[in-house]
């Protein structure tokens, strides 16, 4: 079985497989392949929203900085039991911001313990997040020292780049995209080599193996979260009641 660890071995194999003997033109296709790729949505590229750069801390303005590390966000949310905001305790009420995302299992949890003692139930409510310069703002304000759960999608390093803190002419030569969707680089590079050579029929075939293959991470990254998760397509702000207690 063959398999490609690192970015020496896809090189070998696109060269062995299309017949070429130039390795910088192989690297080139490559690289235009990880630029059509940089908004790929896979599941190692999914933070640790409560650990780590997913632990965002308030500013006095409410704000919290944009990771380095982040592509595009997931879900953000507030377990309101941090900063100096007035509602700051352990029973909420807390705020998933507005964000299309892993919501379910998230706010399902949040009040998960109060499920066979539904007394003075928390609610579990929306809010709202934009981009202000280098940072997020939040609607509800939120207080200075508010600890804000920020779950999304990491960039990933390109390949031959230069290892940040590495030795002199250290290169990356493995990411999570090629970990776990090298299909992804084969077919990419392969549109992309055949686009250069002016080979319109066998880019159009790649090009084609490239979107199939895409269809099937998308479809399970959307629907069953990789075969972990439900199949429905609401969420559970669509009606906004998470759920209903017949308190006696």
């Amino acid at each position: 079985m063959f398999v490609i660890p690192d970015a020496d071995t896809l090189v070998d194999y696109l060269k062995d497989f299309t017949g070429s003997t130039n390795d910088d033109e192989i690297r080139q296709c490559i690289f235009l392949a990880e630029l059509a790729m940089r908004n790929i949505e896979l599941p190692a590229l999914r933070n640790d929203p409560y650990s780590g750069t997913g632990l965002a801390v308030a500013d006095n303005y409410g704000q919290v900085p944009i990771p380095a590390d982040m592509n595009k966000p997931i879900l953000f949310f507030n377990q309101s039991n941090t900063g100096t905001q007035p509602n700051g305790t352990s029973t909420g009420p807390w705020i998933v911001y507005d964000r299309i995302g892993d919501r379910d299992i998230i706010g399902l949890g949040m009040i998960a313990a109060y499920s066979l003692n539904p007394v003075n139930v928390p609610a579990v409510i929306r809010g709202q997040f934009s981009e202000v310069g280098q940072n997020y703002q939040f609607l509800p304000w939120v207080g200075d020292g508010t600890v804000i759960n920020l779950y999304y999608y990491r960039a990933w390093d390109l390949l031959f780049t230069p290892v940040t803190g590495g030795t002199p002419g250290e290169t990356v030569q493995t990411n999570p995209v090629l970990q776990t969707w090298p299909e992804g680089y084969v077919y990419g590079s392969l549109h992309e080599y055949y686009v250069k050579r002016h080979n319109t029929e066998d880019a159009g075939i790649y090009k084609q193996k490239f979107d199939m293959a895409y269809a099937v991470v998308e479809d399970q990254n959307n629907k069953g979260k990789w075969s972990g998760g439900h199949t429905r397509l609401t969420s559970i702000f669509q009606p906004r009641r998470i759920r209903n207690y017949a308190i006696k």
